[in-house]
């Protein structure tokens, strides 16, 4: 019997954390909109992976299959489209509203969210979009645990890439980030699975806090060319509340790897 239902499944954690259910034999479903990033896999848990996959849009409130929702008791809920809008509302809450609504709340014993570390301390509006979805999942009435995570490494490194390409003021050489892992990440979220609902929110982060001046210099050690950069109008609006450590927390994910480890790993000499 299908146990967990992972809504959002075809991004970096969902694909990952449906690796590690495939390997500890856990029964789970995927449901998004496509199966693109699934089938795109290059290695041979792509095609198990398709095999798991359910069309949800909750874009369009395409929600949980009927014919399905009873062997659901568990949702991971790692959808998300930053910046996105729906009728003046972040589509986030949109996303989260036809969420709650196609649930069938008797038969959903624990539902999972993944968040950002700091949506309750920055005024980002993606962040505070993100803070609302907390706020409908906490007062729907199903049993949850809602994580928080700092930034993974695939963020900071644009973070990184775009502060090299730009005189760094002094917010800038002094503003924190604490990278980490989507493995560790997805561990977290399949370790929360084997658990009773916590109602209640907590953060986990890396193993350790930079400036994001030595996560540019780093990066520029490891990879000494500069590369070409979009414009990243978030970088001037979360500044200042990283300068204070918003993003950052106290429990530290043992199972990520650092900033130097990451490099390292992506960029050999």
């Amino acid at each position: 019997m299908v146990k967990v239902l992972i809504v959002g499944g075809t991004g970096p954690v969902g694909r990952t954390l449906s690796k590690l259910f495939l390997s500890s034999q856990t029964p789970f479903l995927i449901g998004s909109r496509n199966p693109i990033a699934i089938n795109n896999d290059n290695d041979n848990a792509g095609s198990q992976l398709t095999s798991k996959w359910i069309h949800m849009d909750l874009t369009k409130d395409e929600g949980i299959n009927k014919s399905i929702d009873d062997d659901v008791d568990t949702i991971l809920y790692l959808a998300s489209l930053p910046h996105a809008t729906n009728d003046n509302q972040l589509i986030d809450v949109t996303l989260t509203k036809n969420l709650l609504n196609s649930i069938q709340k008797k038969n959903i014993k624990h539902l999972i969210y993944l968040s950002i570390v700091g949506v309750d301390k920055m005024p980002y509006s993606y962040y505070k979009g993100k803070l609302e979805c907390e706020r409908l999942i906490k007062e729907s009435g199903i049993p949850y645990t809602i994580l928080r995570a700092t930034q993974f490494h695939s963020l900071v490194e644009d973070f990184a890439n775009y502060l090299l390409n730009y005189p760094m003021d002094t917010v800038s050489k002094v503003a924190k980030i604490q990278p980490i892992q989507v493995e560790a990440v997805a561990m977290e979220l399949a370790k929360i699975v084997q658990e009773p609902p916590l109602n209640g929110t907590y953060d986990i982060g890396g193993r350790k806090i930079y400036t994001m001046k030595e996560t540019a210099d780093l990066l520029l050690k490891a990879r000494p060319e500069k590369k070409p950069v979009d414009n990243m109008p978030i970088i001037g609006e979360i500044l200042n509340e990283f300068a204070e450590g918003y993003n950052t927390c106290d429990n530290i994910s043992l199972n990520s790897n650092t900033w130097e480890e990451y490099l390292a790993n992506k960029y050999p000499k």
